[in-house]
């Protein structure tokens, strides 16, 4: 088992639990939401946002959910002595009833490890960022995000880095792209700047989140050359958030410069009408 740790101060949610931790990170029970194995948890999952309800079966002496057991296979590699320690949690959807969600949970006086779950992390977050982002994202920077996500969901840390970072660098470049006569630099010189003075370049035309995040960069690539696997694993979450917050202003802007120009026409045709 990998020991990747997660040490953040604040309280891990139902949500971040189910939904966004990889398998096998260990989580100190201190800093789990309380009542993780019951109650609900909203979330979008197969294309609609719903609310799950939790519920848990414990695993008898002989490793098996007491209710029910629908992986076997996946049980036989569980060692007898955690037997006693392993839950069996399945989340079901109150909009869908056939929609459910299981995973294998194990639990002691100090942890809690998620050890196996169906559909897979990695399905379960494609939905999302389908939704989200692809009338945003080219279809190759939605593949890039994707794989990030199932490397980290089958424990490969440092490769997530390269897709995260190729998403950062697209954003930076589709700007300069997009505001080339703009700025005093031709592309040539740009490529050649480091990624910070990029940004500073670009400021006038990129989201503040990115400013902001501009280190988010040298992060990456900081895990990408000198991190370990477990290192890139455990950054991996807020790393992503960051992205998405950069995006998701990204849209909010694009959104509301919209709005902003069909207002205006809209005022120029009255304006003419009433004339």
């Amino acid at each position: 088992m990998n020991d990747k740790t997660k040490d953040e101060d604040k309280k891990i949610s139902k949500h971040e639990f189910y939904f966004e931790t990889p398998l096998y990170t260990i989580i100190k029970n201190e800093i789990l939401e309380e009542n993780i194995f019951e109650g609900d948890v909203d979330a979008f999952v197969s294309g609609f946002d719903t609310t799950f309800n939790i519920s848990k079966n414990n695993i008898d002496s002989y490793g098996k959910p007491i209710l029910f057991n629908p992986y076997p296979a996946a049980l036989s590699v569980i060692h007898e002595k955690w037997s006693h320690n392993i839950i069996f949690v399945t989340l079901k959807c109150v909009r869908k009833k056939i929609v459910k969600l299981r995973f294998f949970i194990y639990q002691d006086e100090e942890k809690t490890i998620k050890i196996g779950q169906h559909p897979s992390l990695a399905d379960i977050q494609f939905s999302e960022i389908d939704r989200k982002y692809n009338k945003f994202l080219s279809k190759e920077e939605i593949k890039e995000f994707k794989r990030a996500i199932g490397l980290v969901a089958h424990g490969t840390g440092v490769g997530s880095f390269v897709y995260l970072r190729r998403i950062f660098e697209n954003l930076i470049y589709n700007e300069f792209n997009k505001h080339e006569k703009d700025v005093d630099i031709i592309k040539k010189d740009f490529s050649k700047k480091r990624m910070e003075e990029k940004v500073e370049i670009l400021k006038e035309y990129l989201p503040s989140h990115l400013i902001e995040m501009k280190t988010l960069y040298s992060i990456l690539s900081k895990g990408i050359h000198k991190l370990s696997e477990e290192e890139c694993l455990k950054y991996f979450s807020i790393l992503k958030l960051a992205i998405e917050l950069i995006l998701d202003q990204k849209i909010e802007i694009e959104k509301k410069e919209k709005k902003d120009k069909e207002v205006k026409k809209q005022l120029q045709i009255i304006k003419q009408k009433i004339k």
